[in-house]
């Protein structure tokens, strides 16, 4: 099993301290960890550098170097181009088109397409959203920027059915899926208490997740 990583799940994860959950999880299922390059870039080279980002880049980095991720890059560059075409000419502005994905992003589905994998772990809600409910996003951008704003419906069906099969994971289901397996209790006691601070630290660090669906996932465990 393959799993890419986007930039948002890295720093989400690491941000609220449970990085190491990864290791874990990553031998629990076992399964392929997949960084792409410009992802890396993204999550540590570009923030290491940076006062303010460079603890959060430090942990990313040791995660994965000492785990056995793997940093690859996307070598077929017409499947890069092809993506980066559709998922931008997806929403418009007075004709013209809006950029909603950025190279890390188009690197990281691209490379879902290249090695064949079925899940993504993202937590940046546009990408999401884009793939799972597009007319829900333009409605949202819509009112955000407070302009009639356009869908192209044939790239937004040919982007779907493009990833149809593919699983898409925030760090809060990680999390979930690390407590599940045992992982949560080697940083923080065992208990609903220490789930719950968990999910909600990954809200805050910049997981789209709302409280409900929170409180969704503590109902549903028996303690």
């Amino acid at each position: 099993m393959n799993m890419i990583f986007d930039a948002s799940t890295l720093i989400s994860i690491s941000q609220t301290c449970l990085v190491n959950l990864l290791a874990g999880l990553k031998r629990e299922m076992n399964a392929d960890f997949i960084v792409p390059k410009s992802v890396y870039y993204e999550a540590v080279e570009r923030p290491i550098s940076i006062k303010r980002f460079e603890l959060n880049a430090i942990r990313i980095k040791k995660v994965i170097e000492e785990n056995g991720f793997k940093v690859m890059a996307c070598e077929n560059k017409g499947l890069f181009d092809e993506i980066a075409e559709i998922a931008n000419t997806c929403f418009f502005i007075k004709r013209k088109p809006i950029k909603l994905l950025q190279r890390g992003e188009i690197e990281a589905l691209a490379l879902i397409k290249e090695l064949g994998a079925r899940a993504f772990a993202i937590d940046e809600r546009t990408t999401r959203m884009l793939l799972e409910a597009p007319e829900q996003l333009r409605k949202i951008l819509q009112a955000r920027r407070r302009i009639d704003i356009k869908i192209n419906q044939s790239n937004v069906k040919a982007l779907a059915l493009m990833f149809s099969d593919v699983t898409m994971i925030r760090s809060v289901e990680l999390i979930a899926l690390a407590e599940e397996f045992g992982l949560l209790e080697n940083e923080l006691p065992k208990g609903a208490q220490s789930l719950e601070a968990a999910l909600f630290a990954a809200k805050y660090s910049g997981c789209a997740v709302s409280a409900r669906e929170i409180n969704m996932f503590l109902q549903g465990k028996k303690w």
